[in-house]
């Protein structure tokens, strides 16, 4: 008989292979719902994380039309913040700050952009921007080729368009004038049915020292509209860039005719009138007419150097005296024609000496007008 102490316990359950397999699915299919199940939070999470980001940018670009700049850039900051993923929070960030004159802090949010994608329009042309602030004036224009060539979201051409006047403005104000007819050239057939954008287009090619190109979108533009006043002025205006004072007059005054209750119209006959009156060189003069006006060309240009030259060097300004007592005194020993070239010889160089020097004055258009008519 055998003892029920000492017999050999069962062996323990073993699991078939279809429950092991079963098991494992179960396993993995619970491990799988639990990953979508974060995976769906987290995408819920940064959903509203970019949501809440996109209305702190509404804010603050609200704020900033209602110029309350201050609080617009916490707003901003909070959306820079929130959502490091759109530049564009970051650069109207950078730009409300640039607002505030605070060159070197916007300077600083925009290097890690550029860094991170030197294509980046909007980027490019709030670097720009800074650095047309600073006056780093050949550093701006880098950057705003980069902005005009780089890439934008939404309408790309609406905002190249934008960078591109902005250094088209740069370039007209430090007097670039190879370089603006640079620009210029490319777009001077844009638009043909945008006479806004026209006339502003061929007023810059005046500034670029290309009046005829000017001329002829203005004929083009009368010639579409014959009843146009502001072409007819702005026809005028390159007509005096090239010299021809006369025909220039007559331009205003055929825009005067079309709109008689134009002030801004009867000032711009009245510089065509100054030009015409002290032109040394203009045809139909006698000899003593030309020796009169060449004088009075160079004792205007000396009162225009005194203006500023005898600030930044009164040494200078006592040299204009000397000239201009050497001109009053009597003539004889040369002839009057060498006068006449003599003088308007001096009065170019007394002009070339003040520019860089002494700002643009509007009592001085007519002198620069002649001046610069002399010099081509």
């Amino acid at each position: 008989m055998s003892d029920p102490i000492a017999q050999e316990a069962p062996p323990p359950p073993t699991a078939t292979a279809s429950e092991f397999i079963l098991t494992l699915t179960l396993t993995a299919v619970a491990i799988l719902v639990l990953i979508i199940g974060d995976t769906a939070l987290a995408k819920v999470d940064r959903e509203a994380t970019r949501a809440t980001a996109a209305e702190e940018y509404r804010v603050g670009v609200n704020l900033i039309e209602h110029k309350r700049l201050p609080d617009a850039i916490e707003h901003l900051r909070t959306a820079a913040t929130l959502d490091r993923d759109k530049p564009v929070y970051t650069v109207a960030l950078a730009q409300a700050v640039l607002a505030q004159g605070r060159t070197n802090d916007a300077e600083q949010m925009l290097i890690p952009l550029l860094e991170r994608d030197a294509t980046d329009g909007g980027a490019n042309l709030a670097m720009a921007r800074v650095l047309t602030k600073q006056g780093r004036i050949e550093e701006a224009k880098s950057y705003y080729h980069r902005a005009i060539y780089g890439l934008w979201p939404g309408d790309a051409a609406r905002s190249r368009a934008i960078a591109r006047f902005e250094l088209i403005d740069l370039l007209a104000e430090t007097g670039a004038r190879q370089e603006l007819l640079a620009e210029l050239l490319p777009i001077q057939d844009e638009s043909p049915e945008d006479t806004v954008l026209r006339k502003r287009v061929a007023n810059y090619f005046v500034l670029a020292g290309s009046p005829a190109k000017a001329s002829d979108i203005y004929r083009d533009l009368l010639r579409k509209n014959p009843r146009d006043a502001d072409a007819y002025v702005g026809l005028g205006r390159a007509a005096l860039a090239m010299g021809n004072y006369p025909v220039a007059r007559n331009d205003f005054l055929a825009a005067q005719r079309i709109a008689p209750e134009d002030s801004s119209i009867k000032s711009t006959i009245k510089l065509a009138d100054s030009v015409i009156a002290i032109d040394p060189t203009q045809r139909g003069l006698g000899l003593d007419e030309q020796v009169r006006r060449s004088r009075q060309l160079v004792q205007m240009t000396i009162k225009s150097a005194h203006r500023c030259l005898d600030v930044e060097a009164p040494s200078v300004g006592a040299a204009l005296d000397s000239v201009a007592r050497s001109l009053v005194a009597p003539a004889g020993v040369v002839s009057r024609s060498q006068s006449i070239d003599e003088n308007i010889s001096l009065a170019g160089a007394l002009w070339r000496m003040r520019e860089g020097r002494c700002t643009s004055r509007p009592d001085d258009q007519a002198l620069a007008l002649v001046q610069d008519r002399i010099a081509q």
